[in-house]
């Protein structure tokens, strides 16, 4: 991907310069503006990965290139496999113009290996309004994404681990809103009832729930 630079260009007039000949037009220069590319991460393996306690976590890595040539990557952020949680990789790569591009790589820490054929994936209705949809999404061994686990309203993403189908934990997590973190349950009838907090926004114990369509 290529942006323009706008760069500010002294003349000076010289007898039989033609000013056009101050122009250039090619892959590094647009007239008097350069050409900057921005570099290009790409996560090797999945964005989500869980592992259980105890286990081994192998960060698969990412890689990084400029105009198609391959630049160095830094990696921060650790996972601790002794303690479940959420962990965030962060991959970053700074082009030769200065300017850096991220991405990140979201790693939970499973309590225990989940109930085989648990999947609690689907789209739930919001109680109280059907306007409202919520799309679940299992991207790795206990772990789910949603597009909002808060309310219709006030959509707030967020990711939570169910190992059995029947409970649900919301590790602490940052959103737009400050950090948030919870529990919650999930019935036979697929009624998923969060409990919230959002410290920040004064809100402890909040109860929020979505019924599977």
């Amino acid at each position: 991907m290529k942006y323009i630079l706008p760069i500010l260009v002294a003349f000076i007039a010289i007898t039989g310069c033609n000013k056009k000949d101050h122009f250039v037009d090619n892959e590094n220069n647009v007239g008097s503006s350069r050409v900057t590319y921005f570099a290009q991460l790409t996560l090797k393996g999945s964005p989500y990965m869980s592992v259980v306690k105890g286990g081994t976590f192998t960060d698969p890595g990412a890689t990084a290139t400029e105009k198609g040539t391959a630049i160095n990557v830094t990696t921060s952020g650790t996972v601790n496999t002794s303690t479940p949680g959420l962990y965030i990789l962060t991959y970053s790569a700074v082009n030769k113009d200065g300017f850096a591009a991220t991405t990140t790589r979201t790693v939970a820490v499973l309590s225990a290996h989940e109930v085989p054929a648990t999947d609690i994936s689907g789209t739930y209705d919001y109680v109280g309004s059907s306007v409202y949809e919520a799309t679940i999404t299992k991207v790795a061994e206990g772990m789910y994404t949603t597009d909002n686990c808060w309310s219709g309203a006030t959509v707030i993403p967020c990711v939570f681990v169910t190992l059995n189908g029947t409970t649900v934990s919301v590790p602490n997590q940052s959103t737009a809103y400050g950090p948030l973190n919870g529990t919650g349950t999930i019935s036979p009838t697929g009624l998923l009832t969060y409990t919230l907090n959002l410290p920040s926004q004064g809100v402890s114990n909040s109860t929020r729930k979505w019924q599977k369509q």
